[in-house]
């Protein structure tokens, strides 16, 4: 795939890129937020189709329902200017997987009226139209601190509607890492956490929130909504409160709101979660522990990080992980330079620190990546708005002499490359320069984008603004030998990993006769990486009084992390990034025949309803069909393997005595045409065929014929149609909600296979 992409945009602030789980970047730019996502096209060296996507959100455009007309706020409130504000996008960031549409991310976007709003995919990822706003945390303040017991009376204004402005203005924000007790495979996991949500408003509160959807609900509410569980209050110093002001230096140095947000992983101690949330003031930076237990929130003691200001540069940035002792690591970057703090988990006390001068340069850090491989201490990649390419540092490390510089690494080298080629396609004889946005590591932490642009360093800049141009170049980490040995362990969507298969494929193989050694080699490392749950909870599956959420969970765990489903689904996601897809028709059935072996074992309590009956119906008839399948070979042949050597997959999963088919080898019709009414035979998994000839793709899951429009969703890389949610629930209880007592086997077979059964892939419409 292409290393570098232009955009017709200029990047609107620093730390503007950021990389989803679903492996979509999101830039923000000086108009919109551009979203990038790669192709699922087959890769070929000469092909010309595009292989990054480009969808545009416009997210400056808010409607008067949305954000009524603001009214200029008064001196004693000192307006910032949002109500006038063009609304650029001033700071964005994934969600953990699980909140939007089929488990994907949901983005969060502030823009620079203050106003913080949530925004996710329903239909094509490449239509501009599926993309919409569904939810403004303003309104969730606005509604919350009215009914609150605020505890302290705000030192700016004691107006009532002014304090309301104050405090549901947005200034920073950011979303809580994903649990770390759940187990995941390549696609899904078992099940998924609450989505919490810290944002800072303009009166020196941190109000921590839960962000809801129909998808994180279990479809039984229809909306998004964010509840506030609490907030925390900060202490200020004497010396930064005026309770008149009378300069504009007075309010610039009152302390009136927190300008950075960062939330730590977290570090499960028993049943209780804790992670460190640190956040700025105007001259420090402080932290407190977090504890997540029972859905609820506490808090520990206040603690000092840094005498330090980062209200007008800087940066705060957790590493992912965690060390052996439960420590973790804030990289706090301010004017003197870089704060590198080891923190512990236990009560957020400093365990040790470190600092580096970062080359004495005085510009903004813009961009920072954490690349972090077991068995080796974690290296920090940062970028600085204008003195990169100028300054030697770029990589840092901690060694037991402190932090050190590593060798230039390659995305600073492509950044340098693509300032050469302006200078020579202008005509600047070196007199170049550029600027660096941000930086990004992909979901596998294996590849790194960054964002630039370029320009001269000693005459006049001039052109319309449509001639501007962000720059987004791709690199390595490592050398793809090195990528190509093994598969970190890391909670990752399929889409993330046939990026870096294709990746492998393009820069490791060299011709057509060695993608079967190189498709063997792929799938025991992803085995190595994302193996077989060791214990798996699918006796819960025959047990009557079972819940939905455990029936979900035991077939999900029978299914999805099952060990030869494992398998045949890592090689069918390799054969699709290897372009080689054509010989996954065995895996795709023996898939399917788990799955409807597992059906088998639900209480027969939850099959009551017509359309579950229609459904194990189906998927009893592919039990016959593979078994009639065996019993026309030799008795000899019922013992021998009939699947490819070292798929994983044997004779001994099917059992033909108890699958036999209807007398005299009759297919017994599972299903009526809509068109005709004629029997449609169950001879076929991908085709239904009714007798008078009318055609149907059947549901990848549920193995009906898919007979009406608007019912389907895709699976984003394999394009297996399954049906989708709003239709299976209208089928099941006409639309209602969603109770434990009204769990039927459809509710758990499609909820359990949330992501695409055969390849792991993220469904789509």
């Amino acid at each position: 795939m292409a290393d570098v992409t232009e955009l017709r945009c200029w990047p609107s602030c620093v730390d503007t890129l950021h990389w989803s789980h679903d492996n979509i970047i999101a830039l923000a730019s000086d108009e919109r937020v551009e979203l990038l996502f790669p192709n699922t096209v087959s890769y070929e060296r000469d092909n010309d189709v595009p292989q990054w996507q480009h969808v545009p959100l416009q997210v400056p455009w808010f409607s008067s329902d949305e954000l009524p007309v603001k009214i200029p706020a008064p001196q004693s409130s000192y307006s910032v200017g949002e109500e006038i504000s063009p609304s650029v996008p001033i700071k964005i960031g994934w969600s953990p997987p699980g909140l939007a549409k089929h488990r994907r991310c949901a983005l969060a976007v502030l823009t620079s009226n203050l106003v913080l709003s949530i925004w996710s995919v329903e239909g094509k990822l490449q239509e501009e139209t599926s993309w919409n706003r569904r939810l403004l945390i303003n309104h969730t303040l606005a509604e919350y601190f009215p009914r609150s017991e605020v505890t302290h009376i705000s030192q700016i204004t004691s107006s009532v509607q002014e304090q309301s402005r104050l405090r549901t203005r947005i200034r920073s924000f950011a979303w809580a890492p994903a649990l770390p007790d759940v187990i995941n495979t390549m696609g899904t996991q078992t099940t998924y956490g609450q989505q919490l949500l810290a944002v800072a408003n303009d009166d020196n509160h941190i109000v921590f929130l839960a962000v809801d959807s129909p998808t994180s609900t279990l479809g039984s509410t229809q909306s998004w909504s964010a509840n506030t569980l609490t907030h925390l209050t900060l202490e200020r110093e004497d010396e930064t409160m005026f309770a008149d002001p009378l300069s504009f230096d007075d309010l610039m140095r009152q302390q009136r709101f927190i300008s950075h947000v960062a939330w730590s992983p977290w570090v499960l101690r028993g049943d209780t979660y804790r992670s460190v949330i640190a956040y700025a003031t105007n001259e420090q930076v402080r932290g407190r522990i977090v504890i997540f237990a029972n859905d609820k929130l506490r808090f520990g003691d206040e603690a000092l990080y840094a005498e330090e200001c980062l209200r007008y540069n800087g940066s705060m940035s957790w590493c992912p992980e965690f060390d052996d002792k439960e420590n973790l690591t804030l990289a706090i970057f301010a004017s003197s330079g870089l704060r590198y703090l080891t923190i512990s988990a236990k009560d957020a006390v400093i365990v040790d620190k470190a600092e580096h001068d970062l080359d004495s340069r005085w510009d903004e850090v813009s961009g920072t990546v954490w690349d972090h491989q077991k068995k080796s201490p974690p290296r920090l990649h940062f970028s600085s708005l204008f003195s990169t390419v100028e300054s030697p540092t770029a990589v840092l490390e901690l060694s037991p002499g402190g932090l050190t510089g590593s060798k230039s690494p390659s995305w600073k080298e492509k950044i340098e490359n693509n300032m050469v080629l302006f200078s020579v396609k202008n005509d600047l004889k070196g007199h170049s320069k550029t600027k660096v946005w941000g930086l990004t590591s992909s979901p596998l932490g294996d590849f790194i984008a960054t964002c630039n642009s370029m320009h001269p360093s000693d005459s006049i800049e001039y052109g319309p603004g449509a001639e501007r141009r962000g720059i987004i170049t791709l690199s390595t980490l490592r050398q793809y030998s090195e990528i190509r040995k093994s598969f970190p362990s890391r909670r990752i969507t399929a889409e993330g990993i046939l990026f870096t298969l294709k990746k492998l494929v393009e820069n490791t193989v060299e011709d057509a006769e060695q993608i079967p050694a190189f498709a063997e080699e792929a799938v025991n490392k992803l085995l190595l990486a994302y193996p077989p749950m060791e214990a798996t909870n699918s006796d819960t599956l025959s047990k009557e009084k079972s819940t939905l959420k455990e029936l979900t969970e035991g077939l999900k765990a029978s299914v999805m992390f099952e060990e030869n489903t494992l398998r045949d689904r890592y090689g069918i996601l390799v054969s699709y990034a290897s372009s080689d897809a054509s010989s996954n028709e065995l895996a795709r059935t023996l898939i399917s025949y788990r799955l409807a072996r597992a059906l088998q074992m639900l209480p027969s309590a939850n099959s009551q309803t017509a359309f579950s009956q229609e459904i194990l119906l189906h998927h009893e008839q592919l039990i016959a069909l593979i078994g009639s399948l065996l019993l026309d070979k030799d008795d000899d042949s019922m013992d021998t393997d009939p699947t490819p050597e070292g798929r994983g997959s044997t004779s001994s999963e099917v059992e033909p005595s108890t699958a036999r088919p209807k007398p005299n080898g009759v297919v017994v019709a599972t299903d009526q045409c809509d068109f005709c009414s004629a029997p449609i035979p169950f001879s076929d998994l991908t085709t239904a065929i009714c007798l008078n000839g009318h055609q149907f793709p059947r549901c990848g899951v549920s193995l009906l014929a898919i007979q009406a429009p608007g019912i389907t969703k895709y699976c984003g890389i394999c394009s297996t149609p399954v049906l989708n949610e709003e239709f299976v629930q209208a089928q099941e209880d006409g639309g209602g909600t969603d109770t434990d007592s009204s769990t039927t086997l459809a509710k758990v077979l499609f909820r359990a296979c949330d992501a695409c059964i055969f390849c792991g892939g993220k469904f789509i419409g």
